[in-house]
């Protein structure tokens, strides 16, 4: 089967309104946090696979080094900051523990831009295989939680 190739052109608002969308799904947060926290996966990362797995597009394996090369400027600084949270809720008034949480997503934002400017310079082709969560699960030891990510985003055709 030839390589179909497909132009899609992501940009950050999209994947942030679907992430948003697609992450309060109950089942879906729950496998999203499953996968952080004990196959060290990256939710946006699912985030955006999932969103090519909804348009039915696929990346090559020497894509993926791309990707996850984006990942690599904020990645260290998103988990950084995300353990010192995690340390200092017990010790913060509510109020201060949400404006963490708000900064910590605007470091999640930054992390779906990079993300979106890698995939846009991707040469991206239609996918005939298996989706790139199910790729991304297996690849961290997680499929079990495959079936989570099988719930459809919710309809929106400005997604």
């Amino acid at each position: 089967m030839s390589d179909e190739q497909v132009r899609v052109s992501l940009t950050l608002e999209r994947l942030w309104q679907f992430s948003l969308q697609y992450y309060s799904v109950r089942e879906v947060k729950e496998a999203c946090l499953k996968l952080q926290n004990q196959f060290n996966g990256n939710v946006n990362l699912l985030m955006l696979l999932k969103w090519l797995d909804v348009q039915h597009i696929t990346i090559h394996d020497q894509q993926w080094l791309q990707l996850e090369a984006c990942l690599g400027r904020s990645e260290t600084l998103l988990h950084s900051y995300r353990e010192l949270r995690k340390k200092l809720k017990s010790h913060l008034p509510d109020t201060l523990y949400r404006e963490s949480l708000q900064f910590e997503l605007q470091l999640e934002r930054q992390q779906q831009s990079d993300l979106v400017d890698c995939i846009n310079q991707l040469g991206l082709t239609t996918n005939h295989g298996d989706s790139l969560t199910l790729r991304y699960c297996r690849q961290l030891g997680g499929e079990h939680l495959y079936t989570a990510f099988c719930t459809p985003p919710a309809e929106n055709p400005h997604l």
